[in-house]
């Protein structure tokens, strides 16, 4: 299909491929280059149909590869919390593990 594959970072490519957020080239990616950011899936689906498709359906959205468990949220916020974390590429924990990669709580400070 006439593509370039770089190891490397560089500054002329198109596109970064990444398979989550946590990659340090995703960082790069989306605060130095400006670039599209997508999943290996894209590359699949071009090959598959012989052509370059759109990649909006393939970016990586902004939790992808994260596992995220939240504490001292009241219960109606915690499943909208869920509800994004899900929407934006994320896998939301209700019990936290060694598999979570980030916590969110509420912390009040009552002045005590």
């Amino acid at each position: 299909m006439g593509g370039v594959l770089h190891t490397k970072t560089s500054l002329d490519v198109s596109f970064v491929i990444v398979k989550n957020v946590l990659a340090a080239k995703y960082k790069w990616a989306v605060n130095t280059l400006k670039k599209p950011v997508l999943t290996i899936n894209w590359l699949y689906q071009c090959c598959n149909e012989h052509r370059i498709v759109p990649q909006e359906s393939f970016r990586v959205l902004p939790v992808s590869g994260l596992t995220i468990c939240v504490t001292r949220i009241p219960s109606d916020e915690r499943k909208k919390i869920e509800n994004l974390i899900t929407e934006n590429g994320g896998h939301y924990s209700a019990e936290l593990t060694r598999k979570c990669t980030h916590l969110i709580c509420d912390i009040s400070f009552d002045g005590a």
